[in-house]
């Protein structure tokens, strides 16, 4: 089983590498991916990765505060871009999408790395009890994501979902 820091940090890989974002724009998969960054990626590590780092006791706590309080509204706005592109799809808003699109990866990306650099490399100092118990608080938001549409995203299959979250 991996620890859920590295789950996302594969998703993260994972998202790096999607068509949806780096390929030929398609609406639908758009549609979907902005669903699964929102009901399911940001949901993991604002319920359960942000708050168990924000527990321990950091000698620079107030300043890895401002930086997790950063990346959510990193969330905010990466969001708030994705339904822009949503809506200037539906709207048939082409120089929109060809300008902004790439922005939105570019943001998306960054905002992905400052994580890796910035808050995950902590994850290791937290109680292994808290960490364990970590995977399946995630597992259960994927499941209400759906754990079908989570692995047709993602790119996992039921090996590797088992692998990364201990699950059958």
């Amino acid at each position: 089983m991996a620890s859920l820091v590295e789950i996302l940090t594969v998703e993260h890989l994972s998202i790096s590498r999607m068509d949806v974002i780096r390929g030929s724009f398609d609406h639908d998969s758009f549609v979907a991916f902005r669903s699964y960054l929102k009901e399911c990626h940001i949901e993991i590590e604002e319920k359960i990765c942000f708050p168990i780092l924000e527990t321990f006791p950091f000698p620079d706590r107030k300043v890895f505060s401002s930086n997790v309080e950063r990346i959510k509204a990193d969330h905010k706005l990466i969001d708030t871009l994705a339904v822009n592109i949503i809506r200037w799809s539906e709207d048939e808003k082409t120089e929109m999408l060809e300008t902004r699109l790439p922005l939105f990866y570019k943001l998306l990306t960054e905002h992905n790395t400052k994580e890796e650099n910035d808050l995950f490399p902590r994850w290791d100092s937290i109680d292994s009890q808290v960490l364990k118990s970590s995977s399946k608080d995630a597992i259960s938001i994927i499941d209400s994501f759906g754990r079908k549409e989570y692995m047709r995203i993602i790119g996992f299959n039921d090996s590797s979902l088992s692998y990364f979250f201990g699950t059958k």
